[in-house]
């Protein structure tokens, strides 16, 4: 749900931006929707707490520190309570639970390439149909590009229930590793699209739109699931650390969507274009395939009590 906001605001967007310049000149254009962000970010600023129990809530999670993710130092914590040696700072929590985490490093680089395929889409696609499919202009180009959104909101919807799904069917397993088990088989959805989109002829516009339409779907539930899975991987103080580290990233793969996909369009063609895209997939795809497994932070706790609780028993 949280997601959808991406697509439904690049849905509207246009149209508010568009109505705004034909009514008032072009500068509203940029205005509006500048003056929209300052208003909703002001009442969130204003309104929005720095946690549940700030707001009169119970805590959704426990909130202790927890050691590295790592798939060995997870295990030789056992048991150690690292919050009993202190408060941690700021900075220490983001070496220990950030850059020290090999598993927010390969969600990292995984999120860098959903990214460059991202923005190779919606950069780009619009000028391929006019200059590789021949499409007389740029608004009918546009429009069987503009099923992208709605396709995104679709399929954030439908991967962040069946992640909950695949979840809550085996709570024992991995729960963050459920979440990547789902951005895996979109990756996978996202370069048959790929391959779909770059076969169909440009006389079929309804085909077209219905693979931009798939190719959103698939797009937009990585992107959101990414960030959740670096969200429940770290400790809730952490979460912010965790998610500025995989933005930074992210925003360095859509980076190299720009000036990089232009050049290989120039030099090499557009199957080139085609060929970096399915080439960023198949990277995603090994890079998500050793974290089908891996365990939430509040799963972490949970275990680490469980074996505290054991030998306490054996002790006694």
């Amino acid at each position: 749900m949280w997601n959808i906001a991406h697509n439904l605001g690049g849905f509207l967007a246009p149209i508010i931006a568009g109505t705004a310049a034909k009514t008032f000149g072009w500068q509203w254009g940029m205005w509006v929707p500048g003056i929209c962000g300052m208003v909703l970010g002001a009442l969130i600023l204003l309104g929005v707490k720095g946690s549940p129990e700030e707001a009169g809530f119970d805590p959704v999670e426990p909130d202790e520190d927890e050691a590295p993710a790592e798939p060995a130092a997870a295990e030789a914590a056992d048991g150690e309570d690292a919050a009993a040696a202190g408060e941690i700072s700021l900075w220490d929590r983001l070496v220990r639970d950030v850059l020290k985490n090999p598993y927010l490093w390969g969600l990292a680089l995984t999120y860098f390439f959903i990214y460059v395929v991202r923005q190779g889409v919606t950069s780009w696609f619009v000028f391929y149909l006019i200059k590789a499919k021949g499409i007389a202009d740029a608004g009918t180009a546009a429009l069987r590009v503009s099923g992208l959104e709605l396709g995104g909101l679709f399929g954030s919807l439908l991967a962040g229930r069946i992640s909950d799904w695949l979840i809550a069917r085996d709570p024992e397993g991995g729960a963050v590793g459920k979440r990547v088990q789902v951005v895996l088989a979109y990756t996978v959805g996202i370069a048959g699209m790929l391959l779909a989109f770059a076969s169909t002829p440009a006389s079929v516009g309804w085909l077209q739109w219905v693979t931009v339409f798939m190719i959103g779907f698939f797009l937009y539930g990585p992107q959101m699931l990414i960030g959740l899975c670096g969200a429940e991987i770290v400790g809730p103080k952490s979460v912010g650390a965790s998610e500025g580290f995989l933005g930074w990233v992210a925003y360095l793969g859509a980076a190299n969507a720009g000036i990089p996909l232009s050049i290989i369009v120039k030099d090499f063609g557009w199957g080139a274009y085609f060929t970096t895209l399915l080439a960023a997939c198949g990277f995603a795809a090994l890079l998500l395939v050793p974290m089908t497994n891996v365990p939430s932070h509040v799963q972490r706790v949970e275990r680490r009590k469980a074996r505290a609780a054991l030998r306490a028993a054996k002790e006694e």
